[in-house]
């Protein structure tokens, strides 16, 4: 009896240390590919940034037109915007995510009730 206490108590001990390192791990798996998609996101915006700053020593330099200046300005412009959405969208849905599972981690816990109607 004594020998299956202790072991319960072993298991139980191991469990509670190593379930943080598992949860800490499957979480990594999902935050790397989020990160490299914002530092994907972030590099193309870079390069159209770049692309401004080139057009804007053109346009001094008097080799591009200003009708095409303005066209071409205006173009990556939005192209940027658009990066930038992009990379706030992965943000908060990489927020979203971490709440959702820290919540199911305390109701698993049993910390917080589960909302009227969820079923786990």
């Amino acid at each position: 009896m004594t020998v299956l206490i202790v072991t319960l108590l072993l298991v139980g001990s191991l469990a509670v240390v190593a379930y943080p390192l598992f949860v800490q791990r499957r979480r990594a798996l999902l935050d790397e590919p989020a990160e490299q998609l914002t530092l994907q996101l972030r590099r193309a915006r870079d390069r159209v940034y770049d692309e401004i700053r080139t057009l804007q020593q053109e346009y001094f330099l008097e080799s591009v037109s200003e009708e095409d200046y303005r066209a071409q300005l205006q173009a990556a412009r939005l192209r940027a915007a658009q990066l930038l959405r992009e990379q706030q969208q992965v943000q908060q849905t990489v927020e979203t995510i971490d709440r959702a599972v820290e919540e199911e981690m305390r109701r698993a816990a049993g910390e917080v009730p589960a909302p009227e109607g969820h079923k786990p």
